[in-house]
């Protein structure tokens, strides 16, 4: 089984992310053929980036797309009567992909989406469409028929539950607790309002500190979420929720926190559960400043311990390898 994941830049790499889970623990063969570099640098690369490629590497791009039994297809960006990649790769390769008689999967990951659903739910090409993936808060806006799919979040990590919990430990050791917020843009994260909530919360500062980054290298996110106890991801209920951001705060043993109302329809979908790995938020102060108060402020160590260890157990059952290769089986069917 050979699989061509086709992108743009591929938003949050989580394509790039699953071919590498696939290709490194089944015997699926699959690889990540974006046109452009993702700005991030994320560990996990693209295999090809067809604005960089010689003639050489797009012939090699084009017998793998040829060769492959299912083209997943990322959807960034809106075309007319088409769909983004269809129109790339027949563009850039010279092969209309709809006359293969292969498996065509739409990805849509983000606000295009959400900003145009009624369009792509009544898509001129829908019909020639195998399935439809969506990220975990966009499955709501979907038609909901047997072929439309959420997807998790996802970034490939060599997760054990023992150091999950050993790192928090030692976080745990060394106060003042830091409470973490990098907003990939203020308004829509719900800035204001944290920081409204936690001058309210009155911290004393020899236990909890408040820091807010932005506009810094995503390496350095990374090293400041594993330094932190604490993660406030967003407060907005009209998009995003539970996403990369929240995922990797997770991986790095933080208590995490954002609103989730646009998610409880695809994490029962997929987990058949009503769980979720993040503390969830409403848009309302008052009510953000309780929770805040009862998980950051009042928490006992030993109640927190306990809050981490269960995530920990739903982050270890939901994203093993065997979990994602399966999941994955299921879709291609």
């Amino acid at each position: 089984m050979k699989i061509s994941f086709l992108s743009g830049q591929d938003f949050a790499n989580v394509l790039t992310e699953y071919s590498f889970c696939l290709n490194k623990h089944s015997d699926i063969k699959s690889k990540s053929i974006c046109t452009m570099e993702h700005p991030f640098k994320y560990k996990i690369e693209h295999d090809y980036n067809i604005n960089n490629c010689n003639i050489t590497q797009l012939q090699e791009i084009k017998e793998w797309i040829l060769g492959s039994d299912v083209l997943i297809l990322s959807e960034e960006s809106p075309l007319n009567n088409t769909y983004q990649m269809l129109e790339i790769v027949n563009h850039v390769l010279g092969i209309n992909l709809l006359q293969l008689n292969k498996k065509i999967i739409i990805w849509h990951p983000g606000s295009n989406y959400r900003n145009n659903f009624h369009y792509y739910n009544n898509h001129p090409l829908r019909g020639k469409v195998y399935k439809h993936l969506y990220a975990i808060d966009l499955y709501r806006l979907s038609p909901k028929n047997k072929n439309d799919l959420p997807l998790l979040p996802y970034q490939y990590f060599d997760f054990n539950y023992d150091t999950f919990i050993s790192k928090f430990k030692e976080k745990l050791n060394n106060p003042p607790w830091t409470i973490l917020h990098i907003p990939s843009n203020a308004s829509i994260k719900g800035t204001s309002i944290f920081e409204l909530v936690i001058d309210n919360l009155d911290l004393d500062s020899k236990l909890l500190k408040y820091k807010v980054l932005q506009n810094i290298p995503y390496t350095k996110v990374i090293e400041e979420k594993k330094k932190s106890i604490f993660y406030l991801d967003q407060i907005n209920e009209e998009c995003g929720g539970y996403g990369l951001a929240s995922l990797e705060a997770i991986f790095s043993s933080n208590l995490t926190f954002s609103t989730m109302n646009n998610s409880p329809d695809s994490m029962y979908r997929l987990t058949n559960k009503h769980e979720t790995p993040v503390v969830p938020l409403s848009s309302n102060i008052k009510e953000v400043e309780e929770i805040l108060t009862d998980y950051i402020k009042n928490i006992s160590k030993e109640s927190l311990i306990e809050c981490m260890q269960g995530i920990g157990r739903w982050v270890e059952d939901t994203y093993k390898p065997e979990i994602i290769v399966k999941q994955f089986k299921e879709i291609i069917g």
